[in-house]
């Protein structure tokens, strides 16, 4: 799953704040949430960071978004999809992340961090079932569900995925 594809799902009314073609298809590796001023340690290379803005403030420093956001350059983080908890994205934010090349999402308030990370994974295992393999990541039966379910647009699927995880720990 790439950056750009989280853009084209309707039920995550995730919006562009910043971000260029090249940063856009990036292959997405993992989903990290975050409010950590220095989020550094906690991050993978390419990953998401999901982030309700906690740590910023209007009257706040602004070496904080600069020490976040380059945190996520330095832990190689692919985007930051960020909420819109203080109402919209702050621009030094945008700024911040432009200068370091970071793909910046706005998350509106409606969507939550769950439901993107869902999205994000439920994709990868439906990559994974469809790779041209002697061998699967998951059971027949299991790929099947969902990809029927993904075939359906289905945003979450704790119902499948629960028997199925019983199923593999046997």
């Amino acid at each position: 799953m790439q950056v750009d594809h989280l853009l084209r799902l309707d039920r995550l009314d995730l919006s562009l704040v910043w971000g260029d073609e090249a940063l856009l298809g990036q292959e997405i590796g993992g989903v990290t949430a975050t409010d950590l001023e220095d989020p550094a340690r906690f991050l993978q290379a390419g990953e998401i960071v999901l982030s309700g803005l906690v740590w910023w403030a209007r009257d706040g420093d602004p070496a904080k978004t600069e020490r976040f956001v380059s945190a996520l350059r330095e832990a190689g983080a692919v985007a930051l999809l960020a909420g819109e908890t203080h109402g919209e994205v702050p621009a030094e934010l945008a700024d911040a992340c432009r200068s370091h090349r970071i793909a910046l999402l706005a998350v509106p308030a409606h969507t939550s961090f769950r439901a993107i990370t869902e999205a994000v994974y439920l994709r990868q295992w439906g990559e994974l079932s469809r790779r041209p393999t002697d061998h699967y990541a998951l059971p027949e039966n299991v790929r099947v569900d969902l990809d029927r379910a993904l075939e359906r647009g289905a945003s979450r699927l704790d119902h499948k995925l629960d028997p199925r995880a019983a199923l593999l720990c046997r």
